[in-house]
C-alpha cells in the first residue's frame, strides 16, 4: 500500500498527464457548449412567445412590412404622407409581407426569419472554421463556441430587423468563395449571396470586397469577371426598384441614411465591444502573423468588416447591431488562429508560452457573454408585460380607423393602427438636413388636423428634459411649438420607455 505521500505524488502526476488534460479540456469544452445551447434555447424562446416589440426599430421594420403587405407600397416619396423610410433593401420586408398575407403574425414573422438566419449564420461559421482549420477539431469547436456564445449576437439574431439576415448572406458567401478557391462549388453562388446581402443591408458589403480584392491577388482572370458581373446585378437591380418606385428606392436606402454622425455613438459602441468581445479581438491580433500566411483572406474580411463599422457607428440611429458581422468574424478568427498557433496541443501538453496564456480571455468572453444573455431573456421576459399594459393604454388613442394621430410608440402604432403617418426620428433628420419640406405637417398641426399626437415629453415645461437627445427627437422645434399652441394636454400615461407618453387632442373653438 502507498504512502500518503507517494499517493499524493502520483496524483499530482496524473492531473499532468497529457491524456488527462486533454479529457478535461473536452469535458470544459462539452460544458461550455451545453450552456450556450441552453443560453440559445431561452432566446429563441422569449423571442418567439414575447408579443411586443423588443427593440424599438422593430416596430418600424414591422410597420414597413404589414404596409407593403396591405399594398401601401415600401419605398415612398420623401416629401408626401407618409414621412417614413423603409431604410433597407427590399429582400428582408418581403419575406415578411409575404408570411403577413399568409396570416402569420409580423413579429412572428420577422423573428424566424432572423433566428434561422441565426442558425444559418453559426452553419457557416462552422464551414469556414473546417475549411480553415480542417486537422483541429478543439480549434473549430472552440471558434464556433466562442461565435454562438456572444451575447450581441443572441440579443440582434433574435429580434425582427434586417442584420442577420444580412449577416448570414455575406457569410454564406464567403464560405462559398473558400470552398471555390479550394476546388469546390461555385465562385457565382458567391456573387449571388454577396448581391442577396447587399440589397438585404447596404452595409453587408464586407464580403464582396474580401472576395473580389482576392481574387485580384490570386486569380486576375476570374476577377475581371467576377467583379464586374456583381457590379452589373447589383446596379441592374438598383435601377430596376429606382424606375419601379419612380425614384424612392434611392432616397430611401442611400440618401435618407446619411445622418449626422455623433462621436459619443462610437464611444459608446467601442466600450461595449471591448466589454463583450476585447477577447476576440486580443485572440485574432496574436493570430494575425499566421493568419495572414495561411487564412489571408478572412484577415481580409475580417479587416474591412471593422473598417465599415467604424465608419457607420458614429451615425445617429446607429446601435449595436452595427457589431454583428465584425463580432462573428473575429470568433472565427480566433478560433482559425487558435488552430494555427497550436494553443490546444500547447495547452495538453502543458507548455508555459505566451499563447497558452489566452485561456483568460477565452473563458472571461464565454462566461461574460452567457451571463448578459441569461440577462437578456430575463429582462424581455419581465418587460413583456409592461409593454403589454402600455399598449392597452394607448389603445383608445390609436384606433384603427380614419382618425389621424402623429407620434406615439412603433410597437403600439403597428399592434393598433398598423400604418404609420410621419416616423418622427427620420422626418426630424431629414427636416433638419433640408431634405423634407416641413409645411405639410405644420400646416396640419396648426389647423388641427391630427386628432391626436403623442409626444415623449410635456411641450409645456419650460425646458425640455435632459435626455431629449437627437436619437430622441420628437418633431422639429417649430412644430412642437404648434402642438403647445393649438393642442393641450388631455392625458399623460406611463410606459416602459423615459417618461410614457403625453396624449394632445386639438383644441377646438
Amino acid at each position: 500500500m502507498l504512502s500518503p505521500e507517494l499517493a499524493h505524488a502520483d496524483a499530482e502526476s496524473a492531473v499532468l498527464r497529457p491524456d488527462v488534460r486533454e479529457r478535461g479540456l473536452h469535458r470544459a469544452l462539452q460544458l461550455a457548449s451545453i450552456l450556450t445551447a441552453f443560453g440559445l434555447v431561452a432566446v429563441f424562446a422569449v423571442a418567439l412567445w414575447a408579443q411586443n416589440g423588443l427593440t424599438p426599430v422593430e416596430g418600424i421594420v414591422g410597420l414597413h412590412s404589414h404596409m407593403f403587405a396591405q399594398g401601401q407600397g415600401l419605398y415612398h416619396p420623401l416629401n408626401q404622407y407618409p414621412y417614413t423610410v423603409a431604410a433597407y433593401g427590399p429582400i428582408y420586408y418581403s419575406l415578411c409581407a409575404m408570411l403577413d398575407r399568409l396570416g402569420v403574425p409580423i413579429y412572428l414573422a420577422a423573428r424566424g426569419i432572423s433566428i434561422l438566419a441565426l442558425l444559418g449564420a453559426l452553419w457557416f461559421c462552422w464551414r469556414i472554421l473546417r475549411r480553415l482549420v480542417p486537422g483541429d477539431a478543439a480549434a473549430r469547436a472552440t471558434g464556433l463556441l466562442l461565435a454562438a456564445s456572444t451575447a450581441n449576437l443572441l440579443y440582434w439574431g433574435t429580434v425582427g430587423q434586417v442584420d442577420m439576415l444580412a449577416v448570414c448572406c455575406s457569410l454564406a458567401a464567403f464560405s462559398t468563395f473558400l470552398d471555390w478557391r479550394a476546388g469546390n462549388g461555385s465562385i457565382w453562388l458567391a456573387a449571388i449571396f454577396v448581391v442577396l446581402a447587399v440589397f438585404t443591408k447596404q452595409t453587408a458589403i464586407a464580403s464582396g470586397a474580401a472576395i473580389g480584392l482576392t481574387l485580384l491577388r490570386e486569380d486576375r482572370r476570374t476577377a475581371f469577371r467576377w467583379i464586374p458581373a456583381v457590379a452589373f446585378a447589383g446596379g441592374s437591380i438598383a435601377a430596376v426598384l429606382q424606375i419601379a418606385t419612380h425614384g424612392a428606392y434611392l432616397d430611401s436606402a442611400i440618401f435618407a441614411n446619411l445622418n449626422p454622425f455623433a462621436s459619443t455613438k462610437l464611444l459608446d459602441q467601442g466600450q461595449y465591444f471591448l466589454l463583450t468581445a476585447g477577447g476576440l479581438l486580443l485572440t485574432f491580433l496574436c493570430g494575425v502573423p499566421s493568419l495572414a500566411r495561411r487564412a489571408g483572406p478572412l484577415v481580409l474580411y475580417t479587416g474591412l468588416s471593422i473598417i465599415v463599422w467604424l465608419l457607420t457607428a458614429p451615425k445617429i440611429g446607429s446601435d449595436l447591431n452595427y457589431q454583428l458581422e465584425m463580432t462573428l468574424l473575429l470568433a472565427i478568427a480566433a478560433g482559425v488562429g487558435l488552430g494555427q498557433m497550436g494553443f490546444f496541443p500547447a495547452v495538453i501538453a502543458n507548455r508555459r508560452t505566451p499563447i497558452t496564456l489566452l485561456q483568460i480571455p477565452i473563458v472571461l468572453h464565454i462566461a461574460l457573454n452567457l451571463t448578459l444573455t441569461a440577462r437578456t431573456a430575463a429582462e424581455r421576459a419581465v418587460f413583456e408585460s409592461v409593454k403589454t399594459a402600455e399598449i392597452e393604454s394607448l389603445r383608445p388613442y390609436l384606433r384603427p380607423d380614419d382618425s389621424r394621430v402623429l407620434g406615439g410608440s412603433y410597437d403600439a402604432t403597428l399592434q393598433l393602427r398598423g400604418r404609420i403617418e410621419v416616423e418622427t426620428l427620420i422626418y426630424s433628420l431629414l427636416v433638419e438636413a433640408g431634405r423634407i419640406d416641413p409645411g405639410p405637417v405644420q400646416r396640419d398641426l396648426e389647423a388641427g388636423r391630427f386628432d391626436t399626437v403623442i409626444l415623449p415629453f410635456d411641450v409645456s415645461a419650460p425646458q425640455k428634459p435632459e435626455w431629449l437627445t437627437a436619437e430622441l427627437a420628437s418633431l422639429p422645434q417649430t412644430q412642437l411649438d404648434a402642438v403647445r399652441t393649438h393642442y393641450r394636454l388631455v392625458k399623460h400615461l406611463d410606459g416602459a420607455f423615459l417618461n410614457g407618453n403625453y396624449i394632445y387632442e386639438p383644441i377646438r373653438n
